[in-house]
C-alpha cells in the first residue's frame, strides 16, 4: 500500500501577492466566521478590503512574506530523509499547496492511505478540523478516496514537549532564569467557541502545566510563568488575559516569550510578537523581552513527528 503523511497548516502569504488569498479564504472559512455562506462571503470581502492595507505594511517589515511555507519544506525534506515507507507532502488551509492541488497529484500516483498530521499541537475546530474536514471534501470533489487516519493533538507528547522545551531553553540564553518571566503566549479565540465544547483552551493550560514540571525537573526555573491569548479580532468577547495586560503586570520588566499555539514561525510570532508587542514592552520600560523561536525544522521536532507517524502506523 503505497502512504502519504500530510503536514496540515494554515498557511501564510509568501509574497504580497498572496496576502489577500490568505485573507479571504480564512474569512470565508465557516469555521472561524459562522455565518451563512452568502453573509460570510461578503463579509470575508468587506474585513480583507479594509484591513489589507495595514496587514500588507506588516508583512513588509518581516521581510514581504512569512516564511511558515519555506520551514515547512525544510522540515518536510528532513522528515522525508528518515521516513523511508511514505512520501511526505504539505497542505495549507489559506494558501498554496491547496488540498485540491496535492490530492489530484497523490491520486494519480496511487497513494491509497493519508496520514494527516497537524502542525497544530492543540486540537482546535478553528484549526485541525477545519484543515481535515478540507482535506476530506477535496478528496471527495475528485473521487479520491484513500484509507485517512488523523492525529488530532499531541500537546502532552513527551518528543514534542522536549521540542518546545529546547527552544526555551535556547531562549534564555545567558540571562539567569529565575530572573525571566516566561509567557506562553497562545492565539486566541471567541468565547462563543470554547463555549460550543472546543478542546483549545484546557489542552492549552494542560501543555503549560507539562512545561513547567518538566522545566522544574531539569533545575530550571522562572520568576513567574504565565499564560495569556493574543490576536484578537472584532468585537466578541475573546480568551484572556491579553499578552498586553500580563506585560503591564510583570513588575522586573523581563520577560521570554514562547508562541505555544504555533510549531512553524509565521507573521504571528514574526510580527506581532517580535514586532508589536516588543513595542508595547519598550513602552512598558522593559528591561528584557525575547521570544523564542518554534521548534521549526529543528532535529528535536522533526523525530517528534516521525515518532507521532510510528504511533499512528
Amino acid at each position: 500500500m503505497k502512504k502519504a503523511i500530510i503536514l496540515m497548516n494554515m498557511g501564510g502569504a509568501s509574497n504580497y501577492d498572496e496576502i489577500e488569498i490568505f485573507m479571504k479564504n480564512m474569512f470565508n472559512d465557516h469555521r472561524i466566521i459562522g455565518a451563512p455562506p452568502f453573509v460570510r462571503k461578503n463579509l470575508a470581502n468587506y474585513i480583507t478590503k479594509t484591513r489589507l492595507p495595514e496587514v500588507k505594511e506588516n508583512y513588509e517589515k518581516i521581510g514581504g512574506g512569512s516564511p511558515l511555507l519555506s520551514i515547512t519544506q525544510s522540515l518536510q525534506k528532513k522528515l522525508q530523509e528518515r521516513i523511508g515507507d511514505a512520501k511526505v507532502e504539505i497542505i495549507m488551509r489559506y494558501t498554496p499547496p491547496f488540498a485540491k492541488d496535492v490530492l489530484k497529484r497523490l491520486k494519480e500516483e496511487g497513494i491509497e492511505k493519508l496520514y494527516l498530521i497537524p502542525m497544530y499541537p492543540q486540537f482546535s475546530t478553528t484549526t485541525t478540523a477545519s484543515s481535515i474536514e478540507d482535506i476530506r471534501a477535496a478528496a471527495k470533489d475528485i473521487g479520491y478516496h484513500p484509507t485517512i487516519v488523523s492525529h488530532l493533538h499531541y500537546y502532552d507528547f513527551e518528543p514534542y514537549l522536549e521540542s518546545v522545551e529546547e527552544r526555551i531553553i535556547e531562549g534564555i540564553g545567558d540571562e539567569d532564569p529565575k530572573s525571566l518571566n516566561l509567557i506562553f503566549s497562545a492565539h486566541g479565540l471567541p468565547v462563543r467557541v470554547i463555549k460550543k465544547g472546543d478542546p483549545y483552551q484546557k489542552q492549552v493550560e494542560a501543555e503549560v502545566a507539562l512545561h513547567v514540571e518538566r522545566l522544574k525537573q531539569r533545575g530550571v526555573e522562572f520568576n513567574q510563568v504565565h499564560l495569556a491569548y493574543q490576536s484578537k479580532v472584532g468585537p466578541l468577547k475573546w480568551l484572556t488575559p491579553s499578552l498586553e495586560r500580563v506585560l503591564e503586570e510583570i513588575k522586573n520588566k523581563k520577560a521570554l516569550i514562547y508562541p505555544i499555539a504555533f510549531t512553524i514561525d509565521n507573521s504571528e510570532t514574526l510580527f506581532e510578537l517580535d514586532i508589536e508587542y516588543r513595542e508595547v514592552a519598550q513602552k512598558l520600560g522593559f528591561k528584557t523581552y525575547k521570544v523564542c523561536r518554534c521548534p521549526n525544522d529543528s532535529d528535536s521536532f522533526v523525530r517528534a513527528i516521525e515518532a507521532l507517524y510510528s504511533q499512528m502506523k
